[in-house]
């Protein structure tokens, strides 16, 4: 549920699978904390008079780098993800549904390495069982969510799409659409109508720039952003719907051709085997 009672077709990701994205995250940066560390000591070593005042501030600036600055960084310009949780499907979200900007990536970053790295992750795991959504206390203080991708779409309703975006949506040149955006713009459509309106808008606006970098040319000036998504998410709909269709049809042709053995023997139903005349 959202602070505006919005009951959202989300997957909170498990706790084993919130756990094995942070053991990939701790290796995935240690291993570059210790490439920037050795970069720095072999310049360190190459310099010369080096005061020791500079040397502790140096080594505090890496350290604060190393074990917030990155992870916040990675969250922030991937939108939600990091070396594990794309390894595993999963993504940080506002508890909106939205995604998160850099207050929230800065919160949960302050609060990994009292979290994880200090305790080996026991506080994290703590949190973890005693909140219904598997949050830790990075997620609590930021207002964020962990998410599964990999969870089925949402069911829609037919969506309405406006005549005059009908002729543009079938000749537009969409690129292949990421899964988890198309599982997010679908969560949206789904629960649109329950939202606040500003909430509301301020959500579509948001999943349309992101759906813009896939479509081309833009839609026809004046397009309002739900529209917008609503014509490109009926078109995946129908294009998924006609490959399942032809599928089933090439199917059915090639048992047509081969269903006549030798003997008057033919193919039986799906799973069987040979039948008799």
């Amino acid at each position: 549920m959202t602070g505006e009672a919005v009951a959202l077709d989300v997957r909170p990701a498990s706790l084993a699978a919130r756990a094995a994205s942070c053991a990939i995250d701790a290796v995935a940066y240690s291993l570059l904390n210790i490439a920037i560390f050795v970069a720095a000591a072999w310049a360190l070593a190459r310099a010369e008079n080096i005061d020791s005042l500079l040397l502790a501030s140096l080594t505090t600036v890496l350290t604060v780098l190393a074990v917030v600055g990155i992870p916040c960084a990675v969250e922030l310009l991937t939108h939600g993800r990091s070396p594990g949780k794309y390894a595993l499907g999963l993504r940080i979200v506002r508890d909106d549904g939205g995604a998160i900007s850099f207050r929230h990536a800065v919160l949960r970053a302050l609060l990994w390495p009292i979290e994880v790295l200090a305790l080996g992750g026991g506080i994290a795991a703590l949190s973890g069982l005693l909140s219904p959504r598997c949050k830790r206390l990075g997620d609590h203080l930021a207002g964020t969510i962990a998410v599964d991708e990999r969870a089925r779409m949402p069911r829609l309703a037919p969506l309405r799409v406006p005549a005059r975006l009908a002729g543009w949506a079938d000749a537009a040149d969409v690129t292949a659409l990421p899964g988890p955006l198309l599982y997010r713009v679908a969560q949206f459509l789904a629960t649109a109508a329950e939202r606040a309106p500003a909430s509301r808008l301020e959500r579509a606006i948001e999943l349309a720039e992101e759906l813009n970098a896939y479509v081309a040319p833009a839609p026809p000036a004046g397009t309002h952003p739900e529209e917008f998504l609503a014509a490109i998410v009926d078109r995946s709909r129908r294009e998924a719907v006609g490959r399942e269709s032809a599928a089933a049809a090439g199917v059915e042709r090639f048992r047509a051709r081969v269903g006549a053995l030798p003997y008057g023997l033919r193919l039986s139903g799906p799973g069987g085997g040979p039948g008799g005349p």
